[in-house]
């Protein structure tokens, strides 16, 4: 069984839910390139990074961002811009820029688990594939 959602799809989602404007854009079959633009009053540019995804297991994702040598830093900028916007429990801050997503803490992601065993995760040109069996 396979089930997408559009990269549209998830920049609403972001939007609506966490207050957030994030672009997001095929690199490869495990990396998403992320934009987000900033904006300081007297700055504003777009940052840009890549979200490798390194390991799906249960409804833990283990993702890596990769912005360079700044990387950590702006996965720990990240992190606090979305502190209260997200469920609580939901990302777990790793080693070498890694960020662990309980997926499991998004009630309409916990039903999807609850429901289908996942076994793998994928970029597409225009979104993000699931694949995976009924329970």
């Amino acid at each position: 069984m396979k089930a997408s959602i559009s990269f549209p799809e998830i920049q609403n989602l972001l939007a609506e839910k966490a207050q957030q404007n994030v672009a997001f854009a095929f690199v490869d079959p495990k990396t998403i390139k992320v934009t987000y633009p900033l904006n300081l009053g007297f700055i504003k540019k777009d940052i840009s990074a890549n979200l490798i995804i390194k390991e799906l297991v249960g409804s833990d994702l283990l993702l890596q961002l990769d912005a360079g040598m700044g990387s950590d830093t702006m996965l720990t900028t990240v992190l606090s811009l979305l502190k209260g916007k997200v469920p609580e429990g939901l990302m777990e801050k790793r080693q070498d820029s890694c960020l662990l997503l309980h997926l499991d803490q998004i009630e309409e992601v916990k039903t999807v688990f609850e429901k289908v065993d996942v076994t793998d995760l994928h970029v597409l040109t225009e979104g993000i594939e699931v694949e995976g069996a009924l329970k």
